[in-house]
Parts: C-alpha cells; structure tokens; sequence
C-alpha cells in the first residue's frame, strides 16, 4: 500500500468496522487507524480510532443512557464469565469466540427483569435457564453433525448431579466423526452459573461462596474412530451444596479426538473436535 493511499485512510473520519480482502500487509495501529485479525476469520479487519473521551462519558448528562447500557454491558460480561468458566474443560474443543454469541443470548435475560431499572437490572439464568440449551461452541463441525443420534440424560437440581447416556456409536449410520484422527473420546462437564445482581461496583453473584465453585469434568475411554463405541454413561455430582437458590447447574457435552504418540500413549490433538450446552436445570 502507497504512502498517499494511507495518507487518505487517515483524513477519513472513522466509521463502523471494515474488512479488507487480500494482503494488507500489517496489523496492529496506524494512525487513526487499527488493523488485526481473529481467529475465527481469514480476513483482516480494520478499525477506526475516535469517539468521545472516556471522562466525557463518565460525567457528561448526555451519556447518562450510556453509562446505564455500559453497566448492564458489564454485567451480562460477567455472567458470559460465569458461563465460559463451567465451559472451561470444553473451550479447546470450540472453533470460535463464543464470549460475544452467550452475552448476546444474555441480554435476552436481563430484559426479563421486570424491578432494575436500566443500567440496574439482574441477570437471573434460573428463571430461564432453558435460555443456553443447545448452545454450540462450533460453527463448522458442530457436536449434532458427528452424533446424530440424540443424548438422553437426567440433570437434577436439587442433587447437583449429571447422568449422561451415551448411545452406542456405529460410524456411518448415527455416527460421523472426523476420520482424520485414529481415535476419540466424550468428555461432559457439570458446574453452577449463580444469579447475578447490579452492585455500584460491578454485578455480583448473591453469595460469595459462589466465587469457589468450578467446573467438574470426566472423560470416556478412547475409541477407535473407524469402529465406533458401546453404549456407555458419563455420571456427575457436585460436592458443594449451593448456600441458595439464586443459581442454575450447566451440564455440557463434547468429542475430542486423540493422536496417538510413537510411546503408545493418546494425546488430544488441538483444534479438534466438538461440543454444546447439552443441559441447563
């Protein structure tokens, strides 16, 4: 790119998000001008700089809507946390940002709030909590387009428990994996995503004993991708009692596939596989 054409970039007033086909040849910051690339996109995404300071925000009557759509932004932030958090053992296996697609869906929730006023309102998963079901962590392999057979399974509440039946596997007739690993593995996980109420300094779950929950996680045995697997159950039952009810138990599913290493041990290979919220309760 010539020195006039970048010169000309930098006299434009900065507009909405851009994308540039071809090499661009850089990323990073030029001028009024950011230029960076994500994972889950080929192209080159150029950004323009500006906008009103942030004091100005902070203090200006004409951003009080603002400030008010900035804190429930951060809220539903920290509930998209809350929820990648319980995910962790299965965010390898996702082949895109999920943080943007689960705050949008939450939004969703926090309109629900029929008390808070904007810029207040809570974030109550346990009056929906249907509301992530379903949910893929993909968006070229999903986890139905390998097992298209459907997963029972029995998540209770009151129990913190998880009982996942996985059917038996028969490649080419219900299962469909990518046969480009020798072999493969389901793996679930179960965890708690709390209620989320406003607080001056940021939302905040109702308890503090909250903040030392995790997610749990067991894994099946490794098959062999091209002979498919028996009929087996992953099973799951969270240690701690929740010291209320402001919370809901997330139940997730997926398929890693495994490399198998000159020692004779399996490795998960990276950027492979698949997984969704199988259940919210």
């Amino acid at each position: 790119m010539s020195w006039l054409v970048i010169s000309l970039l930098l006299t434009i007033k900065p507009q909405r998000m851009a994308k540039l086909n071809g090499d661009f040849g850089f990323t990073g910051s030029l001028g009024n001008l950011s230029a960076y690339t994500r994972r889950d996109m080929k192209k080159v995404i150029l950004r323009g700089k500006g906008g009103p300071s942030k004091e100005k925000i902070k203090t200006s009557p004409r951003f009080d809507a603002t400030r008010r759509n900035n804190a429930e932004f951060g809220g539903r932030a920290t509930a998209s946390r809350w929820v990648m958090h319980m995910l962790w053992h299965l965010k390898s296996l996702a082949d895109y940002n999920i943080a943007g697609p689960i705050n949008a869906l939450l939004k969703h929730i926090q309109t629900l709030d029929p008390e808070g006023e904007l810029g207040e309102r809570s974030i109550q998963l346990s009056k929906t909590p249907s509301l992530l079901e379903g949910f893929s962590l993909n968006q070229q392999r999903p986890f139905d387009t390998a097992i298209r057979t459907q997963i029972s399974y029995t998540l209770l509440r009151n129990k913190q428990s998880v009982s996942i039946n996985i059917p038996a596997l028969l490649p080419a007739i219900n299962f469909h994996p990518q046969v480009s690993y020798p072999m493969y593995s389901l793996v679930a996980t179960l965890g708690f995503i709390p209620d989320l109420f406003y607080h001056p300094f940021g939302y905040r779950p109702s308890s503090e004993q909250y903040e030392d929950t995790g997610s749990m996680v067991v894994y099946s045995d490794w098959y062999p991708v091209l002979q498919g697997s028996p009929a087996h159950t992953l099973e799951m039952q969270y240690p701690m009692q929740p010291p209320d009810g402001s919370f809901c138990m997330i139940a997730g599913i997926g398929i890693r596939y495994g490399i198998m290493k000159e020692t004779g041990v399996i490795e998960q290979a990276p950027y492979a596989g698949s997984a969704k919220v199988l259940a919210m309760a």
